[in-house]
């Protein structure tokens, strides 16, 4: 239960600092355009064209961003509903004292894997 706690703590700090660093796509491509502006000593005629360039790729990431969220949002929202399918048919199948030890062995597996993941993701950084 602590566990649990705190990998939820974890998530949600790691959540807030990264949703203030998000810029707009105007922003991204202002500032790639003023770095490479410096770094390659560009016209300002050259510049206005990098911004415009740049401008559109970022908003076309944006978009494939946004495009990637909603369908992994959709994808646990199905992956949701199996499992609860999957638990309802389980509880039908199994007596009260099979399925509590039933939940009690998947309970743990998730946390192993949830351990797994967030070990997986603290050798990253």
């Amino acid at each position: 239960m602590k566990t649990t706690i705190a990998i939820a703590a974890l998530m949600l700090i790691a959540a807030s600092a990264g949703a203030q660093d998000q810029k707009t796509p105007q922003q991204r491509a202002k500032a790639r355009t003023e770095r490479l502006t410096t770094v390659l000593e560009l016209t300002p005629e050259q510049a206005a064209k990098v911004e415009a360039l740049n401008l559109k790729q970022a908003q076309e990431m944006e978009a494939r961003r946004k495009e990637h969220e909603a369908r992994r949002d959709a994808m646990r929202s199905d992956m949701k509903s199996k499992r609860e399918q999957h638990d309802a048919e389980m509880k039908a199948i199994l007596n009260a004292e099979q399925y509590t030890k039933w939940k009690a062995l998947t309970d743990q597996q998730h946390d192993r894997a949830r351990e797994r993941r967030q070990m997986k993701q603290e050798r990253k950084h």
